[in-house]
This record gives C-alpha cells, sequence and structure tokens, in this order.
C-alpha cells in the first residue's frame, strides 16, 4: 500500500493533529543532532531517497497557508523547476522562500550536475528571508535534510526588519551529509577558521 505524503509525515512526527506540526518539526531540527539525523535517515527510505521536491507542499499549502494575513502562495513545482533552471551562478538568494520549493528546485538542478563526491554545500550558498513563523520550521527542514549551507533569516524582506536568523552549516561539506541549524545573533556570520 502506497501512503500519502501527509500520512507518513503524521506518523514520522507521531501526531494526528496538525496544528502542532511546526512546533514538533522546530523541536526536530533544533534539538539533538543524533536523533535529528536518524529521523532523517528514516524519513528518506520511506519517500525513497527522493529529495527532489518539498514533500509538505501540498500539506502546507491547504492547512497553514496565509494568503489572507500575509498575501502567502507557494510557488508550483513546475515554475520552481523553471526558475532554477534559467538562474546562474552557485549562490542562491530567496527573499521569499516559504518552506523552500524554489530552493530545493535550484539545489536538485546543482546536485545532479555534479558528481556527488565532486559536490561542495560550500560552495552552493543559499541566503533567505521567510516572514512566516509557520513556514520557518518546514524551510530550516527541507534545507538542513539535504545538507545546504547558508543563512536563513525570519522577517520582513521588505523593510529588512530581521526577528530571527539561523546558520545551516554542513560540517563535513559533503552532499551526502545533513546541515545543522543554529540560531545566531542577527548580524552575525559563520567564517572558517584559518587553517
Amino acid at each position: 500500500m502506497i501512503m500519502s505524503a501527509e500520512k507518513i509525515i503524521l506518523e514520522a512526527f507521531q501526531t494526528d493533529d496538525d496544528i502542532h506540526l511546526p512546533d514538533k518539526v522546530m523541536q526536530l531540527v533544533t534539538g539533538d543532532i543524533e536523533t535529528r539525523n536518524l529521523f532523517y535517515m528514516s524519513l528518506i527510505m520511506q519517500f525513497n531517497g527522493d529529495l527532489s521536491y518539498d514533500w509538505f507542499q501540498r500539506f502546507y499549502e491547504e492547512r497553514y497557508a496565509q494568503r489572507k494575513d500575509l498575501k502567502q502562495d507557494f510557488t508550483p513545482p513546475q515554475v520552481c523547476s523553471l526558475l532554477s533552471r534559467l538562474t546562474e551562478g552557485n549562490t542562491v538568494h530567496e527573499p521569499t522562500a516559504g518552506n523552500g520549493g524554489i530552493l530545493i528546485s535550484k539545489w536538485w538542478e546543482m546536485t545532479r550536475k555534479n558528481m556527488v563526491w565532486d559536490y561542495r554545500p560550500s560552495q552552493h550558498m543559499v541566503d533567505c528571508w521567510e516572514l512566516s513563523y509557520a513556514s520557518l520550521p518546514f524551510l530550516l527542514f527541507n534545507l538542513s535534510i539535504r545538507g545546504m549551507m547558508g543563512y536563513v533569516t525570519l522577517g520582513d524582506v521588505l523593510t529588512l526588519q530581521p526577528k530571527r536568523r539561523y546558520a545551516l552549516l554542513n560540517r563535513f561539506d559533503d552532499a551526502m551529509s545533513f546541515s545543522e541549524v543554529i540560531e545566531i545573533g542577527i548580524n552575525d556570520k559563520i567564517e572558517r577558521k584559518p587553517k
């Protein structure tokens, strides 16, 4: 029997009450790394290793999208794919990231162009903003499970008013590793230690 993405997600997070899902996702991505990594591996297996799309999109769109208050809408997967092919360069700046659909599409395009042992997340940084507290946990999950590196800012990109900021750090700089999610100061940057 094939389970829907919604059912897989709710069962994985051990809830049938989706109102608590954003909190559970945030606790996972900012909690114990070993527990999170085991959870990520299990979920990847349940989705047959397919990281090419946002598993939460339809589920999130139906339940959490704040269309009325924040004019929030999601970029359809086909448009995400098209935009990822049209954009050039290795660094991705996404001012309205949502759950990360465009970032996932760009990541998928970039990883497919490289052999897995040649792809280095540090050479493909992301820098994104998101206004919605409800989207933030899903965005952090989507980027960290794919091992992306960069910054996620919660706040209003139009007024440049940040509320929180996170760094995504793939300590092994490896396409097969997950990224840590680290809350940092609004103006902090992660820098390499001199060798």
